[in-house]
């Protein structure tokens, strides 16, 4: 018979024995639209395929591979497992088909990962239910992990014959492992950060503020993409060890020191985020909370005579917000009429209103050092500290001296969160950079 493509020679072969494409099909569990696609050398057959395809005929996988057949006194040696290098270019081939048949797969299941993250944007942004979008995307999210789940299964099932190469078949398994790694992390990571949505407090008819979701779902990334490479570590150690993947001496020497990298740098990391969580959330407290901050804004006076004035002058509150900048004063030309304050000392008799503003400061031994009237309304707090006849130098912060300091506040946490991050993507960038090629 003449020399054929691996198409053209199952076309040829399926002739000869009197056999249909659709007959063909049935036998192999496929459609007539699969074996005419083969016929047309539009696609070639999965590894898996090929013995069975040898068997019905009664050829040589080799010589299925070379696409014609060999003359009776060489068919011994091919028999015994000896592979002509045709036949090796076609399975080669045929490995490399396979892989990128299951990449185009994985794909697939990675973008059903990814509209589960989309979903969880439309369900809190959209129409306002955080805990909604979160359980649709974690219905992505299962699905997208259990199309992954079948696709690898399908990649190794298409080697899964014993005639082929124990060490090749190993590899191509470690590459399809590789891979279906990388789009499981990614599913992890999307999870993580959709975490927020059910664990950050929301309002039921509002949902997740987008600053607390982007600072959370951040953490919560950066902690599912450790856990990932955690658990990725362990596992392919052990496929490894149970020899379900294989690499040649060269690839497991530069796996082995990558390995070490990876302990190294995680240690490192651990290290790192952990230190960065401890300021976090000691820190805030501490250092960054709104009234710290706003020491900083505040006005000094180093004597006594410009801060009663200053105390004294009529200054309304300005009531807005400390956070969101709103004003809960009453709109301009709809106030209810002033109507005359009275006073009332702790008796109950009535006071004058410098009576009543009256204010002290004392020095630490109780001495009364400056005497003021209250009437700036818009002082948030004064601050100063008591010593041997004095108090000077004295703080006044302003109500918009607060406000400030508390939106500042407010925006630190959310730094802090997107550090965890940028710490974990330094910790990539520099393991990629010195590991063995």
């Amino acid at each position: 018979m003449e020399k054929r493509t691996i198409g053209g020679f199952i076309a040829a072969l399926r002739k000869a024995n009197g056999m249909t494409q659709r007959e063909l099909a049935e036998r192999l569990n496929v459609s007539d639209k699969t074996v005419s696609r083969w016929e047309r050398d539009d696609g070639a057959p999965d590894l898996a395929a090929i013995p069975v395809i040898a068997e019905i005929f009664g050829v040589t996988c080799d010589e299925l591979l070379r696409g014609e057949r060999k003359p009776p006194e060489g068919r011994g040696a091919e028999m015994e497992g000896e592979t002509t290098p045709k036949g090796e270019r076609e399975r080669r081939r045929l490995f490399a088909a396979s892989l990128s048949k299951y990449q185009m797969r994985s794909l697939i299941a990675t973008g059903i990962s990814t509209v589960g993250l989309i979903a969880a944007m439309i369900g809190n942004f959209g129409f306002l239910r955080a805990y909604i979008g979160f359980f649709i995307a974690v219905v992505f999210f299962l699905a997208g992990a259990i199309c992954q789940a079948v696709f690898v299964g399908g990649a190794f099932f298409a080697v899964a014959d014993e005639s082929l190469d124990a060490e090749e078949v190993g590899r191509f398994k470690w590459s399809v492992i590789r891979l279906a790694e990388w789009s499981f992390g990614l599913t992890a990571v999307f999870f993580g950060a959709s975490l927020p949505l059910v664990i950050v407090p929301n309002d039921a008819y509002v949902g997740l503020n987008a600053q607390y979701w982007l600072g959370y779902g951040a953490i919560g990334a950066a902690a599912a993409a450790l856990l990932a490479a955690v658990v990725c570590y362990v596992l392919n150690a052990s496929l490894m060890r149970k020899g379900i993947c294989a690499l040649n001496e060269n690839e497991a020497r530069t796996y082995s020191q990558n390995r070490k990298l990876k302990k190294k740098y995680t240690l490192r990391l651990a290290v790192v985020l952990a230190a960065t969580l401890l300021f976090h959330v000691f820190g805030g407290e501490m250092l960054w909370s709104a009234y710290n901050l706003s020491a900083s804004r505040g006005t000094v006076f180093n004597d006594y005579e410009s801060f009663e004035a200053y105390m004294e002058q009529d200054i309304p509150y300005d009531g807005r917000s400390y956070y969101y900048g709103w004003s809960s004063a009453a709109v301009k030309g709809t106030a209810a009429p002033e109507t005359a304050v009275q006073y009332y000392d702790a008796n109950g008799n009535m006071i004058s209103e410098e009576e009543a503003l009256l204010r002290t400061l004392e020095d630490k031994n109780g001495n009364i050092v400056c005497t003021y009237i209250e009437r700036n309304e818009n002082v948030a707090s004064i601050r100063y500290e008591p010593k041997d006849g004095t108090v000077l130098p004295i703080t006044v912060i302003t109500t918009g001296d607060y406000r400030a300091a508390a939106q500042l506040s407010s925006f630190i946490p959310s730094a802090y969160c997107l550090l965890y991050p940028v710490e974990l993507a330094v910790a990539l960038l520099a393991y990629f950079k010195k590991r063995a090629k």
